[in-house]
């Protein structure tokens, strides 16, 4: 009986420590996929922190990728050849020398044995808490209500990221300063200044784990200093949350996307607002929400084909939310930046 629980013992060990090489088999190959594309984002003449000639010295017969193809600090997707299949939509040619751009659909590459997929997505895609003011609050309260928040949750949140970020200590009617912060078992003072990463939402009333959660994927504190989506990657819950932009006109705007490409310029978008009965001031207010311009941030999300866990889909968006590994960067001068690596 003694040998027999022993054994018992050691199979489930085994087995314990075989789920972990997996995850972490998953997690290297979604790490090395992900500085593949922050590389291939990287080829264009004015960003790149790959120069033409150490490219092309880089990039050898049947995609072999040296370590000199990634970007300075990186190291080779586990030293192994490297499969490119663009699968995204607007990327229809297979040249392994072609610039990766955000989209909705991803790109394929295989990193040793794991067949990975990869999404580019532009950070104004998302709401932008860093922009809330109080004339564009409506749009952040939509959206919490969209996402299953209760109607005077919504109001507190709104307000209290409003007192966060602002540099005074005036409190909104349903917001919080240091008072408020102050009194609690841990406390510490409101920061009167922007969030400088998304946890950091996590410290502000009301924004409870449970509805952080919820809100994660579809807000940013990366970009410019207005709330203005990209309509064309925008997920439905995030144009349906535009005030006077309903979820029926939303999910028809995602329809016309799919089936003709991205909508190009204002006249597109007029003549589509139009014909599905959003006129004059009506669509003069909705426009003011709307851009067709990427970001200069975007994320990088890396599923491995081999996981099971960290990876969901959501039927309502067809957005991935989830990563096994995920980097957020940024242009500057010199290239790109890494702004947030998750998980670290």
């Amino acid at each position: 009986m003694v040998a027999l629980s022993f054994s018992k013992d050691t199979k489930m060990a085994v087995s314990l420590k075989s789920i972990g090489t997996e995850r972490l088999k998953n997690s290297y190959a979604a790490r090395g996929a992900s500085l593949y594309a922050l590389a291939k984002m990287s080829i264009d003449g004015n960003v790149t922190n790959i120069n033409a000639k150490d490219n092309k010295a880089a990039q050898g017969a049947d995609d072999d990728v040296a370590p000199g193809a990634l970007p300075e600090g990186g190291a080779a997707p586990l030293g192994e050849r490297i499969d490119i299949r663009d699968n995204d939509s607007e990327q229809s040619d297979e040249h392994t020398d072609e610039k990766w751009s955000p989209g909705k659909n991803p790109y394929s590459v295989t990193i040793g044995d794991r067949d990975c997929d990869v999404y580019l997505s532009s950070e104004n895609g998302k709401i932008n808490v860093n922009a809330l003011n109080n004339k564009n609050r409506e749009f952040l309260v939509n959206f919490l209500k969209n996402r299953d928040v209760d109607s005077s949750e919504a109001d507190t949140i709104a307000d209290s990221i409003l007192d966060w970020i602002d540099a005074d200590d005036f409190t909104h009617v349903n917001g919080a300063e240091d008072g408020y912060y102050g009194s609690l078992s841990d406390p510490y003072k409101a920061k009167d200044a922007l969030f400088y990463s998304l946890e950091e939402m996590t410290l502000v009333q009301g924004i409870t784990p449970g509805i952080f959660d919820k809100i994660k994927d579809f807000v940013t504190v990366y970009g410019n200093k207005e709330i203005s989506v990209n309509v064309n990657i925008a997920p439905t819950e995030v144009l349906s949350s535009i005030p006077g932009l309903s979820e029926d006109i939303a999910e028809e705007l995602s329809l016309y996307i799919e089936e003709n490409g991205s909508i190009s310029d204002q006249e597109e978008l007029k003549e589509l607002f139009w014909g599905l009965g959003v006129i004059g001031d009506s669509y003069e207010d909705i426009k003011q929400y709307l851009t067709f311009e990427n970001s200069d941030y975007i994320t990088i999300s890396a599923f491995s084909n081999g996981s099971g866990g960290m990876q969901k889909l959501s039927s309502d968006s067809g957005e991935h939310h989830g990563y096994d590994y995920k980097l957020i960067v940024g242009k500057d001068d010199r290239g790109y930046k890494i702004y947030a690596a998750y998980p670290e």
